[in-house]
Parts: C-alpha cells; sequence; structure tokens
C-alpha cells in the first residue's frame, strides 16, 4: 500500500510541474493579435481607433492600417503600408478623414524579430463597418498635402512642447467678469504698479514634455512646438483657440486653455489672460494661482489687440 502511494505521489509531481512549465510558456505563446477593435468621432472629421491588449502581449510595436475595402485576408496589408505605428502598450489612435469616403482599419502587431503577424480577423482586430467624416464641417481635400505624423523614441524629449488647440466647448465657455469684479482687480493691481512687476517664465505641464503617440495630446504638442515655445504668442493665441473649438478630452481642455492664457498673459491682454486662468483654477489650482496673482498685478498695464 505504501508502495502504491509513493508511486501516485510521484505521478501527481510531474504532472503538476509540468502544469507549470506550460503556465510558464504561455506569455512566449501568446499570440500577438489585438482584439475588440472599435472606431468611434470624436469630431466631425476625426476618428478614435481603439482596441485591447490580451494578457501576455508582446509585441516591438503596433502598426494600423487603413483601407476603402474592408480587411479581410493578410494580402491586403502585405500589399500595403500602416497609416501609423505606435507604441505596443498603446490602446488607441486618432485619425483624420481627409474626404468623405467610407473607411475600414486593422490593427496589426509587429513582432521583436520585425517581421508582421499579419493574421486578419474582422471584428477582433480588422473594423467590419466603415466609417466616415460627418457633413456638418469642411475637410481637408482629399489631394492636399498632410505632413507624416513623427515618430519619437521612448523616452525621447519633442523639440519644444505641444499639440494644437481650438477654442472652448460650447457645453463650458468662461462667463463674462462682471464689472464689479473688474473694478475690484484694478484696485487690487493699482496698488503694485509703482514696483517693476517681472513676469513669470512660461509653463509647460509634465505631459507636455513627453511626445504622444497621437490624438489630440499630439496637436496640442505641436503647437506648443511650432508657436508657443518660439514665443510666437499671437500665433499662438490664434491656433490654440483653433484648436479648442472642437470638443476635446477634458485634461486636455485644461491644459490648452492654460497655454492660452499664458499666451494672452505675453501679449498683455490681462483681461482675458485673467478670464482664462480663473475658468481653470478648479482642474489646476496650484499653478492657476500664482498666474492669476500675477496678472492681477499686471492688470493696469496697457493692453494688446
Amino acid at each position: 500500500m505504501k508502495k502504491r502511494l509513493t508511486f501516485f505521489s510521484a505521478i501527481f509531481a510531474t504532472f503538476c510541474l509540468l502544469a507549470s512549465a506550460q503556465e510558464s510558456d504561455y506569455a512566449s505563446t501568446v499570440r500577438p493579435i489585438v482584439k475588440n477593435i472599435s472606431v468611434s468621432h470624436i469630431s466631425n472629421a476625426q476618428v478614435r481607433i481603439s482596441w485591447t491588449l490580451p494578457q501576455g502581449f508582446v509585441a516591438s510595436s503596433i502598426l494600423i492600417f487603413k483601407d476603402t475595402q474592408p480587411f479581410v485576408t493578410k494580402n491586403q496589408i502585405t500589399t500595403s503600408s500602416p497609416i501609423a505605428q505606435v507604441k505596443p502598450d498603446s490602446s488607441y489612435y486618432v485619425d483624420r478623414l481627409m474626404n468623405y469616403k467610407e473607411y475600414y482599419y486593422a490593427v496589426i502587431a509587429r513582432r521583436e524579430d520585425g517581421s508582421l503577424y499579419d493574421v486578419v480577423l474582422p471584428s477582433i482586430n480588422a473594423t467590419a463597418s466603415g466609417i466616415r467624416a460627418r457633413r456638418e464641417t469642411a475637410v481637408q481635400e482629399a489631394d492636399e498635402e498632410i505632413l507624416p505624423e513623427k515618430l519619437y523614441a521612448d523616452g525621447q524629449l519633442r523639440e519644444l512642447p505641444l499639440p494644437y488647440l481650438e477654442m472652448l466647448d460650447e457645453q463650458k465657455k468662461p462667463n463674462p467678469l462682471r464689472k464689479e469684479v473688474m473694478d475690484a482687480a484694478t484696485e487690487l493691481a493699482g496698488g503694485h504698479m509703482q514696483k517693476h512687476v517681472q513676469l513669470l517664465p512660461p509653463h509647460i505641464f509634465e505631459e507636455d514634455m513627453i511626445a504622444p503617440a497621437g490624438g489630440d495630446e499630439y496637436f496640442l504638442f505641436e503647437i506648443l512646438k511650432d508657436h508657443f515655445i518660439r514665443k510666437d504668442y499671437k500665433s499662438s493665441v490664434e491656433n490654440l483657440q483653433k484648436f479648442l473649438s472642437v470638443n476635446r478630452s477634458p485634461a486636455v481642455t485644461s491644459r490648452a486653455v492654460f497655454y492660452l492664457a499664458e499666451s494672452f498673459y505675453y501679449r498683455k491682454n490681462y483681461r482675458q489672460a485673467l478670464g482664462l486662468f480663473l475658468f481653470v483654477e478648479d482642474e489646476i489650482p496650484t499653478v492657476s494661482k500664482k498666474w492669476i496673482e500675477s496678472t492681477l498685478d499686471l492688470y493696469q498695464l496697457p493692453e494688446e489687440k
């Protein structure tokens, strides 16, 4: 009886070892296929392609493909070029539709050896339904030159900061300041005009120091890089107002409004700057307080248009 128990114990131990080894190798054998792909509008001409990464997903990057026909075979992948390449831990990409054609997307992993895992599974990693730009707003013509998105290595800083803004969401616009508030602000500022008031240095949020993969943050980054960092505050105002005229995520909107307020501040348009700093004070309280105080100190100086 004792020998029989020893025999079965040995078999059971061997089974456990095999199961453990099989489980430890699972991550390396998971097929690198994203799942749950979906596409939705974030504006009339912009769409967000989203997906989820399976447990154990391993890849060097993720490629996004786009076509006017549904993706059903791997031949469509091997004979076309991706519209974008994002980091392997990314879960979405924002694309701009340049005309009113219907488009389909596929999201394919690039293995660590550089090869593509070009398995196409409709409704899993390829959209089964097309999407097109909405007609309510003008869209860029298809033959207009589009500059390719610049990719940055992991940890690489942007040359200078951020994407691109438009005016505030219709649901949340700053209320005009009442006359008594303006009079109080002028009175508060008046006591400081006899001394030299030093301008605050430009503030860039930490989120905007690293290049984003795409989406709203990428456009904001481009605006900061091309205008704000170059101290072209007139162009910065114009581009940020344009950026904010389209619905954006709350976090990006708050930062964009803050950069717009800074641009007005450096153009000596302190009334506009003060209103915008007050607008984001609840979302960015610590930083906004300092800028509100400085704007009040400078309030009586001549404004630029």
